[in-house]
């Protein structure tokens, strides 16, 4: 705030006009500040500039009580200042003519004029500079509203001191304050120490030498780089620097604005992931998809390779010595058809199937396929103890938990031999692992244990490996999703996972699975072998449609070697305009479930139309939810699965007969 100058700087009364009329004109009647003259409290005289500021005339103001013209809570101020007779300088509220009040600075003295003792008072209207001062305050308060919303804040480094000095903004963006810290300044050093994570102050350090010796007094320098805040959490702040040089070039001052972009950097981060986690999903419907194709074509590859091989066998003597090759055939073929559903149930997602099963031959199959996808160099063991409850379990989900596991197992050991372990085993349940996982059931658990030799997992990483995306595989090599996924999958089974590792030893996964509610230990599964038949068609006619050539020769031949008369097509269309000829008479269809220009859904459809007791059964080398959906919608309720064999269609066939003729 300005002040009026002091009329004198002796404190005595001061001749007024003693240079004349013509500097009496220019300081008091012409004056920019309003003026006037009183004695003993009178107004004597006043100024244009008195006149306009109270809207008085001359006539008006000349005779009138200075203190008439000042407001109620002022005037005790304004009397001592009259009655003292000494230079004051003072703020008072006044009064105008229409009643309105406004603030003005005022300076009086007393002056000597024609021998007597008066007062001059210069008075300076103080409504415009407040106005300004409580714009700038409410500028002021905004700026630093909009600072904190943005999370900016302001620092300051004196070269020669090496000491920082921050705002509020800045102290509050590290989580700490003025009144915290005991100052707004730290030396450099210390700031370092405290708020910048230490592999970053090599960095940060480097980046402020660089500006200190700039030559361009107009450098300016963004970088961002990661802080730590008092209550010891990360964030990421962007940082632009500026600097100020003196006279001679040299600079004296680096200065700058942070802003605390850690929110930002997390939604991006998230947004990337989002990203991936969809384009792994996008990657894991397109193998589900590729999956269901080569399943479908490699199962009719199969029907007629097992259904040849099952009918040469037939059409031999028993003590033919063809025969035990013929068998061998037909077990590889079988193992084949296997391995084509294990892909299946390894590219299925988001079709769970819950049932009480045994554990031990889903362990067996997902090592089965986990050996055809390991380096040689990494060895195998596979323990499952005997008469195990059954769990409620996805099939599928449970080889994908062991396809993870196994999967990065193999990575912890490719670059050295290793060992592979996998054990399943019964266990009652300790009160120390009822207590840390109260979801396990209390009466009986199975545990699952998946254990390598590998390098091991670091005591930092531990902690993490459950989060979705983390990943301390290079770019490229993995999405962080597969420990996720295997987590969330045990969750869903009501289950359990542990994880032990050290470095240099190994890592061993323990997985806890609660035994399916009054569920006694299931008999082992049967080998698979072919199912005895005999001929029971007695002659009667098959409509037989399927597009595929072998296919449809090896159903034939089957029917036939049933007793059955077939009429084969390879076009549906052409099937209905057959079977519109003589709707009675066929017993039964048999026709595939995939065809170009008709579904075997939509063929089985217009067919029930003309008979409705005709009995269908649909055959199919991929059999999903959709297509199920749909053959039920059409009326159809049997399918059969390729590659079936002759046995199989027998049973299947008989059981379809016998309900029409029930």
């Amino acid at each position: 705030m300005s002040h009026l100058p002091p009329a004198s700087t002796s404190s005595g009364p001061a001749p007024l006009c003693a240079d004349g009329a013509g500097v009496y004109r220019a300081v008091f009647a012409d004056g920019f500040d309003s003026m006037a003259i009183s004695d003993n409290g009178l107004i004597v005289d006043v100024n244009e500039a008195t006149l306009r500021i109270f809207g008085y005339t001359r006539e008006e103001l000349i005779g009138r009580q200075t203190l008439d013209l000042v407001a109620p809570e002022s005037r005790p101020a304004v009397r001592a200042a009259i009655a003292s007779n000494l230079e004051t300088n003072y703020e008072v509220s006044f009064l105008r003519k229409d009643g309105s009040r406004f603030e003005a600075e005022a300076l009086g003295r007393a002056v000597i004029h024609g021998g007597k003792l008066l007062r001059l008072t210069a008075l300076r209207d103080l409504t415009e500079r407040r106005s300004s001062a409580a714009s700038l305050h409410d500028y002021q308060h905004k700026l630093e509203l909009a600072m904190q919303m943005a999370r900016l804040g302001h620092w300051e480094l004196d070269v020669a001191t090496g000491r920082f000095t921050f705002d509020d903004n800045f102290l509050r963006i590290l989580g700490t304050s003025a009144e915290l810290e005991g100052s707004r300044s730290m030396l450099a050093e210390d700031y370092a120490q405290r708020f910048i994570p230490a592999e970053e102050i090599t960095v940060v350090r480097r980046e402020i030498e660089a500006a200190i010796a700039a030559a361009d007094p107009h450098y300016q320098r963004q970088l961002e780089h990661p802080f730590c805040r008092v209550d010891g959490s990360l964030g990421v702040m962007l940082v632009n620097i500026s600097i100020v040089k003196d006279a001679t070039g040299r600079t004296i001052r680096t200065y700058g604005i942070n802003q605390d972009v850690s929110e930002r950097r997390l939604e991006e981060e998230y947004r990337a992931r989002l990203e991936e986690q969809l384009q792994h999903a996008q990657k894991m419907d397109a193998l589900g998809t590729l999956a269901g194709g080569i399943a479908h074509d490699f199962n009719n590859i199969l029907t007629g390779l097992l259904g040849h091989l099952q009918l040469a066998a037939l059409d031999l003597p028993d003590e033919h010595p063809a025969r035990a090759s013929l068998r061998e055939a037909g077990r590889a073929g079988r193992r084949a058809r296997d391995l084509v559903g294990r892909i299946l149930a390894f590219g299925r997602r988001g079709q769970h199937d819950w049932q009480p099963r045994p554990l031990g031959p889903v362990v067996q199959e997902a090592m089965q396929l986990l050996r055809a996808s390991l380096p040689a160099t990494i060895e195998m063991r596979t323990e499952i103890a005997p008469e195990l409850p059954a769990v409620l379990c996805d099939s599928a989900q449970i080889h994908q938990v062991l396809m993870n596991l196994g999967t990065n197992a193999a990575h912890a050991m490719r670059d050295q031999p290793g060992l592979l372990s996998v054990t399943l085993e019964s266990l009652a349940p300790s009160p120390d692992l009822l207590r840390r996982h109260p979801q396990i059931r209390t009466d009986h658990t199975l545990r699952l244990t998946v254990r390598d030799t590998g390098i091991g997992i670091a005591d930092e990483v531990l902690p993490r490996i459950f989060e979705p995306f983390f990943t301390t595989k290079p770019t490229g090599e993995g999405t962080g999703l597969g420990l996720t996924m295997v987590y969330s999958i045990v969750q869903s089974h009501q289950g359990a996972i542990v994880v032990e590792s050290a470095r240099g030893v190994g890592t061993t996964f323990v997985i806890y699975l609660p035994a399916a509610a009054n569920s006694a230990a299931p008999r082992a599964n049967p080998p698979a072998t072919s199912t005895p038949f005999e001929a029971f068609g007695q002659g009667r006619t098959v409509l037989l449609v399927d597009d595929d050539p072998a296919v449809r020769h090896v159903s034939e031949r089957m029917l036939q070697r049933l007793g059955f008369t077939v009429t084969a097509f390879e076009n549906p269309l052409a099937a209905l305009e057959d079977f519109r000829r003589g709707p009675g008479r066929f017993c039964a269809v048999l026709s595939d479930l995939t065809m170009p220009g008709m579904t075997g859904n939509e063929l089985a459809a217009q067919l029930t139309a003309l008979r409705p007791d005709l009995p269908v059964l649909l055959t199919s080398g991929y059999v999903h939810k959709l297509s199920e959906q749909a053959a039920w919608s059409s009326g159809v309720k049997h399918i059969i699965k390729k590659p079936f064999e002759i046995g199989e269609l027998a049973a299947r066939l008989r059981a379809i007969l016998d309900t029409v003729s029930a």
